[in-house]
């Protein structure tokens, strides 16, 4: 550990490091101001390091393409607290997405020069339930981060600095010493929060492979990364191109490639929608491990009693701790978590759509109540259509135990029932299953660390993750629309589940094959359509991956980053992805209780206790913080 105690330091005032400046730091920021009143009136200075504009960073930068939209509604969007938060400091109130839009346009907001004719047009047209685009997002991030830093003025000074940081270094005193992408500058602090986001990742052993051969053979390769910051000019007019992945990146691929090179949709007279191309667009062969895309947001009404919480809750959370040393996702997490997600849907189901039911809510009530999951059989027999049986394991894997002659047609009603049974009041019962994940992804953020096995940690980052990302953070239903039609131009085709790429040394082409689709499809480009993996070890940024043993950056239950030895650094945190916490996400929904708040909250007041402390006293108030 490096020594560095002089004078200087000693004198200098508290100051606090934020390395990423994005949605995450607004978020702890705007908690470091709504707590300020607790604590001793020490004076701060805040340090952020981003070479982008703070509040929104990188990837909800303005500078993006307008075309590229949330996968959220407008009202679904928030940067502030509410009363639905359970934790220590102070609520303080704020307009999410849509009212602040509303607010803009009635004139009520001074801090903001929005001089783009289109995201004016956007704004006048904003409604509740519409998916705003991703620069009129940036700049909702932006304006509710100037106002947190008014907010922390005079007792905190915000300082941005447009570089990177290559190192930190713990000295003998417990504070942190900064080193900025410019070698030959450096800034101690007494504490310093990693708060990258997503980050970048070099090529893995695959890429690599997949990459020399493209060179090798004149083709093109487009590894994992971010969409919206990807070359396509690559990508020629007509020209054949293998695709793996059908989630959001995929969506933003789609948008990118065919509206973005001047394709058009037009409204069909029954809804859906004509693809009239440009005649620049690729045509984009598409498969995926599930073979599907994500499901499509759902409404967001109930029309049947009030969600809550009943088999998978906190205080279950507390019985499973006090009963057992460690957990098991599969026998003690996921029989709970399953049957939660069941009631949740056939709640909404019989009390929102009670003439579906061949019996009573009571009936399929009581058939909950006894241990394990009701029979198939036995539910079935109280449902009007047998299409509202929900089966999780068909759910999340759709063609399991299925044979398909036409892939094609398959996979359009696929879509056109998704778009049916997932994104209309008629069918609210999505959103009750949607409640009902949600609030279980809010239990099990609770688990502490050491009360998990290492299997289950695993299981919780893959087999969970990947299911509540597919039902949960899919597209807006309108994308869906665009994917039918682009089908039915004949600008993409479906590959199927389990898609395998090889490659043909004669040819000198990438072969597409899946379970669905045994005669090879051929191409020389391949994109492989999905975010770069949260690997620390495989990490661009040198903070994430300097020593890394373990995929995760180790953090402790209070954000502290763990050494190689497993102790904590004092005054070093840590949060999102690229972590092992399970908290990420950055602006939640309104009145959800969000466990991101609640740990910005906690985070923020530890901060503002440090700094408040004697400097002396600073590594004795860090090892008490941990007790």
């Amino acid at each position: 550990m490096a020594s560095d105690s002089s004078n200087t330091h000693r004198q200098a005032p508290r100051a606090l490091a934020f390395i990423g400046g994005g949605p995450r730091t607004a978020g702890i920021l705007e908690r470091l101001a709504s707590n300020l009143t607790d604590f001793p009136s020490t004076n701060f200075t805040i340090h952020i390091f981003d070479p982008f504009e703070p509040g929104s960073g990188r990837i909800w930068r303005r500078e993006q393409s307008p075309l590229l939209r949330l996968n959220s509604t407008a009202a679904d969007v928030t940067m502030f607290t509410d009363s639905s938060l359970k934790m220590a400091g102070p609520v303080a109130a704020g307009p999410n997405l849509f009212d602040w839009a509303v607010a803009v346009r009635n004139g009520s907001v001074a801090d903001l020069e929005i001089d783009d004719a289109a995201l004016w047009q956007e704004l006048l047209s904003l409604r509740p339930g519409s998916f705003p685009s991703r620069r009129l997002h940036a700049e909702y991030l932006q304006w509710s981060y100037r106002k947190t830093v008014r907010k922390l003025a005079p007792r905190a000074v915000v300082i941005h600095h447009p570089f990177s940081v290559k190192a930190i270094e713990t000295l003998d005193d417990g504070r942190e010493k900064i080193r900025f992408s410019e070698p030959t500058r450096s800034l101690v602090v007494d504490a310093a929060v990693l708060a990258l986001g997503h980050t970048d990742a070099v090529p893995d052993q695959q890429s690599e492979e997949l990459l020399d051969f493209a060179q090798r053979h004149q083709g093109w390769y487009l590894p994992p990364c971010y969409t919206a910051d990807s070359d396509l000019s690559a990508v020629q007019p007509g020209q054949p191109v293998l695709v793996r992945g059908l989630g959001l990146a995929f969506i933003d691929l789609m948008v990118l490639l065919m509206q973005g090179r001047g394709g058009q949709f037009r409204e069909n007279p029954d809804g859906s929608l004509k693809y009239l191309p440009s005649g620049r667009e690729p045509r984009l062969l598409v498969g995926s491990r599930r073979g599907v895309p994500y499901h499509s947001k759902t409404p967001t009404v109930l029309h049947g009693e009030p969600f809550a919480p009943r088999f998978f809750s906190a205080s279950v959370i507390e019985e499973l701790l006090l009963s057992r040393e460690l957990l098991d996702f599969d026998q003690d997490l996921w029989p709970l978590i399953s049957k939660e997600l069941l009631y949740g849907y056939y709640r909404e189901l019989s009390t929102g759509h009670p003439e579906r039911l061949n019996g009573h809510w009571t009936d399929i009530q009581r058939l909950f109540e006894a241990p394990g999951l009701p029979a198939r059989s036995t539910l079935q027999k109280l449902l009007s259509d047998p299409a509202d049986y929900l089966d999780l394991n068909r759910l999340d894997r759709p063609f399991e135990d299925t044979e398909v002659e036409d892939l094609q047609g398959w996979l359009r009603n696929y879509i056109l029932t998704d778009l049916e049974r997932q994104s209309t009041d008629q069918h609210s019962e999505a959103y009750g299953l949607f409640l009902a994940l949600l609030s279980c992804y809010g239990a099990l953020v609770q688990i502490p660390h050491d009360r998990l096995s290492l299997d289950s940690h695993r299981k919780l980052r893959g087999r969970w993750h990947s299911f509540f990302s597919f039902l949960a953070s899919g597209p807006p239903p309108r994308r869906l629309q665009e994917l039918l039609a682009l089908q039915e131009a004949g600008l993409i085709e479906f590959l199927g589940p389990e898609v395998r790429i090889d490659l043909n040394e004669l040819s000198g082409c990438f072969e597409a094959t899946s379970a669905w689709q045994k005669t090879p499809r051929s191409a020389k480009a391949l994109i492989d359509a999905f975010l770069p993996r949260q690997d620390a070890r495989y990490s661009v940024d040198p903070l994430i991956s300097a020593g890394a043993t373990a995929d995760r950056v180790q953090v402790d239950g209070q954000n502290r980053v763990l050494n190689q030895h497993g102790a904590s650094v004092l005054n070093r945190f840590a949060v999102g992805a690229f972590t092992d916490s399970m908290v990420t996400g950055a602006f939640p929904r309104p009145g959800s209780n969000a466990p991101v708040f609640r740990d910005n909250d906690a985070l923020a007041r530890r901060l503002l206790e440090l700094i408040a402390a004697p400097k002396a006293a600073q590594p004795q108030l860090s090892e008490r913080l941990s007790a």
